[in-house]
């Protein structure tokens, strides 16, 4: 009876242990599993975005540890801003071209967070606008306190 005991709370370890381990990491495609960029970043089960060979007309913000990956043979091009923020975030962007109208300001970290590039490519391309967002508007430190509710939407 007494063994029976023991294997049952065996058993019991096992399945409270199972239920409590994380979610293991995968890659993750776009398009494939997520439809955008922010989409798979904003996935925590993304360890890794394999991006397409195309044109993705779209600004990314990473908050989280991840890495945006295009083919090995080039051709994947994010048009927009990659901002990367969060004093633990650590965000690897290989075999990529970011590109819009604000170099140098195409790709950034802030907040203690880290830029890890492997044949990253910025480049400023003419005729391409220079896209805001929240994370930009507020960049020379003038504000303070709580600008959560700040819109940078016109009426």
């Amino acid at each position: 009876m007494s063994a029976r005991r023991i294997s049952r709370l065996q058993l019991a370890v096992v399945l409270v242990l199972a239920a409590a381990a994380p979610l293991h990491a995968q890659t993750c495609t776009v398009p494939g599993s997520h439809a955008t960029i922010q989409e798979a970043a904003d996935d925590p089960a993304c360890a890794e975005v394999v991006l397409a060979a195309q044109t993705y007309p779209e600004s990314v913000v990473l908050r989280r540890t991840v890495t945006l990956a295009g083919p090995a043979a080039g051709g994947a091009v994010v048009q927009g801003l990659v901002l990367i923020s969060g004093a633990s975030t650590v965000a690897t962007l290989r075999d990529l071209r970011v590109e819009n109208g604000c170099v140098p300001d195409a790709v950034r970290a802030s907040g203690g967070a880290r830029l890890i590039g492997e044949n990253l490519q910025v480049q400023r391309a003419a005729g391409l606008p220079c896209p805001l967002t929240a994370d930009t508007i507020f960049v020379d430190g003038f504000e303070s306190g709580n600008t959560s509710a700040w819109s940078i939407t016109s009426p």
